[in-house]
């Protein structure tokens, strides 16, 4: 079974969404879309999470853990829980034993509970 991550962002951070189409052009410019499979709208969310030293750790090593490769769970507050997974974070030490770590998750919709 997928892991929760469990931390809560601090507020604002950004949504994205860009939607995978599929086109084909004809001549006299015309142009035809068509979504690309059925979940073409992936949302990308780029969060910072304000911990002290330990919490900043278990934060990198869980990111760690799942190698940029594998999903787990996400609630963003206000939103439904989503399957994410985050290939990239920095952390940044801002004074002593207060840090930032801001990544960007990106949903994915892959099989499996």
């Amino acid at each position: 079974m997928a892991e929760v991550f469990s931390w809560t962002p601090l507020f604002g951070g950004s949504s994205s969404v860009r939607a995978r189409v599929r086109e084909a052009g004809f001549g006299d410019g015309y142009r035809q879309r068509v979504p690309d499979g059925i979940n073409n709208m992936p949302r990308v969310r780029k969060l910072s999470f304000a911990a002290g030293q330990v919490e900043a750790d278990a934060i990198e090593a869980f990111l760690a853990r799942h190698e940029g490769t594998r999903w787990f769970w996400f609630t963003y507050p206000g939103a439904a829980r989503a399957k994410f997974r985050c290939g990239e974070w920095d952390r940044s030490y801002l004074a002593a034993g207060d840090e930032l770590v801001a990544v960007t998750f990106e949903q994915v919709f892959d099989l499996g509970e």
